[in-house]
């Protein structure tokens, strides 16, 4: 229901992990709104991102080690998602000798998003305050709103433990 609970202290981490939520990459999207928080979060640390999640940022100021690109998830889970840019993310961490990710995504997500990341051995710190808007102009039908994410997330979940991916 997007409600999360932090962990661990933000500092501690070695580097940002950005997912995005959506298509939409205007003024007052989530996914900017993301970019945003990765911006004020990234305190000179690696960020690794997904494209769709680049794309969204107002300037170029913010440095990004390593962009995820392929298409994002469709409405049978085919794309890159949340676990192709976490694989990406880890093998990106473990070439820099990295340990602790700072993980910034849309509230509802961070969950799933924590515990994707425990399976493929990430330490991933969730912080507070994630924004929690849903992306009414989405090409992704299903993060345009609670009622539309819940379905889909509670089946996708079903899937993605069949898949050993969570």
């Amino acid at each position: 229901m997007g409600i999360y609970e932090a962990t661990q202290d933000a500092n501690e981490a070695d580097c940002v992990i950005g997912h995005s939520f959506g298509t939409s990459i205007d003024e007052n999207s989530v996914n900017r709104a993301l970019a945003d928080f990765i911006v004020t979060s990234a305190n000179h640390r690696p960020v690794v991102i997904d494209e769709m999640l680049l794309n969204a940022f107002q300037d170029n100021t913010t440095p990004v080690a390593h962009t995820v690109k392929g298409p994002i998830s469709n409405a049978v889970g085919k794309g890159v998602g949340t676990w192709g840019t976490l694989v990406e993310a880890k093998c990106y961490m473990n070439r820099q000798g990295l340990e602790r990710a700072l993980m910034i995504a849309q509230a509802h997500l961070i969950g799933r998003i924590m515990m994707q990341s425990r399976k493929l051995g990430i330490e991933a710190i969730a912080p507070p305050n994630l924004p929690s808007q849903f992306d009414l102009n989405s090409d992704q039908v299903w993060t345009r709103s609670l009622a539309l994410w819940l379905p889909r997330e509670l089946a996708g979940s079903v899937v993605l433990r069949l898949q050993g991916k969570l």
